[in-house]
């Protein structure tokens, strides 16, 4: 297994709603620069540049970004994107004042890829998982490289009811449409860390069950990681969600369940490895 030394040299970047951030590995130890998301996309790109260069003391060996979608990742372009207003997008482009290969993925992917190489799914061979926040994000990491099948892979969007809450997919009975944060919250006027009834989180862990029942089966990971602001509910989720999993999953053995390690440095984490492992099958 790789050690976090190797990582050193390459550049990671986290794109959000709010902030982006930079990252790279210097002496075995993560180091993160930020700064506010702007309006313009050509100010982030220079700015990014900037911290990419001042990072790795010059041009990178290699460039990761995650970032949220729709995207092209295969071309490194995002289309567009609800939080940021910026559309047709080319990060692929940085790899020009940079001198180094350019890769992007969704951000999902990113921090899923970071938990299978550097966090809870290291050393497991195949490894999926949730991030349960605004939305509802899915990964999968077949041997340390991200599965994207044929566009990407919608775990979220796996739908558990045709006829239950409208999704903001446009379809009905999503996952998400169910279990995000957005759902609970427009169901309770709450916010899921405002929300203390073991009885509420017993049926969000329903829902969330039904969800890695269905990935287990399907795609049969080693271990199945939950990342995101929900899991900091603990076993008010935790208990009753790996309770029902082990009941009901009846043809399989259920896959461990696992709490996230890397936390809110997952993106950047993931990033790093991404420049160094470029591209998923």
């Amino acid at each position: 297994m790789a050690e976090m030394t190797d990582y050193e040299g390459y550049v990671g970047v986290d794109i959000g709603g709010q902030s982006i951030r930079v990252g790279t590995i210097r002496n075995g130890e993560l180091e993160v620069r930020g700064f506010e998301t702007p309006a313009s996309y050509p100010e982030a790109r220079e700015r990014i540049i900037a911290l990419a260069r001042e990072m790795a003391g010059g041009s990178p060996r290699g460039l990761g970004i995650g970032s949220p979608g729709p995207l092209d990742w295969r071309a490194g372009k995002l289309l567009w994107t609800p939080n940021i207003p910026w559309k047709e997008i080319s990060y692929a482009e940085l790899g020009e004042p940079l001198g180094c290969p350019v890769y992007v993925d969704n951000d999902a992917n990113v921090a899923g890829l970071a938990e299978a190489v550097l966090g809870a799914g290291r050393g497991a061979e195949i490894v999926s998982g949730f991030t349960l926040g605004t939305g509802i994000g899915f990964f999968t990491i077949m041997h340390g490289h991200i599965y994207h099948g044929r566009f990407d892979v919608e775990g979220g969007h796996q739908m558990l009811n045709p006829e239950g809450p409208v999704c903001g997919c446009g379809a009905r009975g999503c996952l998400e449409a169910y279990a995000s944060a957005t759902a609970i919250e427009a169901r309770t006027g709450k916010r899921p860390d405002q929300i203390d009834d073991p009885a509420f989180w017993d049926e969000i862990a329903g829902y969330l069950a039904q969800g890695v029942i269905n990935v287990n089966n399907l795609i049969g990971p080693d271990v199945i990681i939950l990342a995101g602001g929900m899991t900091q509910r603990g076993d008010l989720l935790m208990e009753p969600l790996r309770r029902k999993a082990n009941e009901w999953c009846k043809i399989l053995p259920m896959a461990p369940i696992l709490i996230a390690e890397l936390g809110h440095q997952a993106g950047i984490y993931g990033g790093i490895v991404l420049a160094r492992l470029g591209h998923g099958a």
